[in-house]
């Protein structure tokens, strides 16, 4: 019975043993408190951003005087609503108990300097303010994170498609877009449009946005056509970005629209749009970018449509109609 003892003592003493070693030696997977910023950086601060992919995709994004704009195409503005939100979404991060801390664990959750879903290099200047690592994904609109320099690895309310890598998500496609009040005529090859008056303000002071347009040669004009074509040319968005180098699959020797734009204390915009070889989407040049852009069909096939001089005329009720109204009585 006592050698029973002394074997149970032994055993329950070694136990003791190992429990005091496993918690000296095991990582501390709570030692932040929950709800801890990760990054801990001013969004203010941050003045580039480089964003990098499994397979070797990468985009960089700078902040200029006028904005934010991309390293590749070179230049070129960025949306800044769009880098701006994901700054605040990055400097915003919190997270809670680390769920792992090995090196091991760092390839399991995809958050290794070498193996990762996403790396996020902020930096302002030359000097680089943090590094994160964005790996597997625990639950939805979540990811595993690690920042560089520390083995904790936590969950975050940030998932790998918010970090886009591809340099088309992050375009400025509102880049050709300006107010449609500027536009003062409309130079087709057979057809001019010409503002040619302004509605007045109504009794609340509002001004009127209809404008009052005539046609050269003379048309009996469609107003709602008109304003529709307006409208397409002032908001113009693009889809992407095909270079600054004119190429002869383009069709930019024959193309299928040509016009100019007249505008209001502004420089006139000529705009040359041609459907892509084997393809459904056009190629726009505007005189105003040193650019190529690709357009999709629906708004390459829009644009077209809109300034045809079918689509400009006036309904032969409406033109019936109108001409009634110009005639003297008797």
């Amino acid at each position: 019975m006592q050698k029973t003892i002394r074997v149970l003592a032994l055993l329950l003493g070694a136990q003791l043993l190992l429990a005091l070693g496993l918690s000296a030696t095991a990582p501390d997977l709570s030692a932040r408190p929950a709800d801890a910023p990760l990054l801990g950086l001013d969004a203010a601060a941050v003045d580039r951003l480089t964003l990098s992919g499994p397979d070797g995709e990468e985009v960089t994004l700078s902040k200029t005087g006028d904005g934010w704009q991309l390293s590749d195409p070179d230049g070129f503005p960025a949306s800044g609503a769009k880098v701006d939100g994901l700054l605040r979404q990055l400097t915003e991060l919190k997270h809670g108990p680390a769920v792992a801390t090995s090196s091991g664990a760092q390839q399991r959750f995809k958050v290794a300097a070498d193996s990762f879903e996403r790396r996020i290099v902020l930096a302002r200047g030359e000097q680089t303010l943090a590094t994160l690592y964005l790996g597997t994904s625990p639950a939805m609109r979540q990811s595993h994170a690690r920042r560089d320099g520390d083995d904790r690895i936590y969950a975050v309310a940030l998932a790998t498609y918010d970090v886009p890598v591809a340099a088309e998500d992050w375009l400025d496609k509102t880049v050709l877009r300006f107010a449609a009040s500027e536009i003062t005529a409309i130079r087709l090859p057979e057809l001019t449009l010409q503002r040619v008056s302004q509605a007045p303000a109504d009794e609340d002071g509002d001004a009127a946005t209809t404008p009052a347009w005539q046609a050269e040669p003379e048309l009996a004009l469609d107003p709602e056509a008109v304003d529709a074509l307006t409208d397409k040319l002032a908001n113009l968005r693009i889809g992407s970005v095909l270079g600054r180098e004119a190429k002869p699959e383009y069709g930019l020797d024959k193309p299928r629209l040509t016009l100019t734009v007249e505008r209001k204390d502004a420089e006139a915009l000529e705009y040359r749009l041609a459907k892509l070889e084997d393809d459904d989407a056009y190629v726009l040049k505007v005189s105003s970018r040193p650019e190529y852009f690709r357009l999709p069909g629906y708004t390459g096939d829009g644009l077209v449509e809109a300034a045809s001089q079918e689509a400009l005329r006036a309904k032969p009720e409406a033109a019936a109609s109108s001409e009634q109204d110009a005639e003297p009585s008797a």
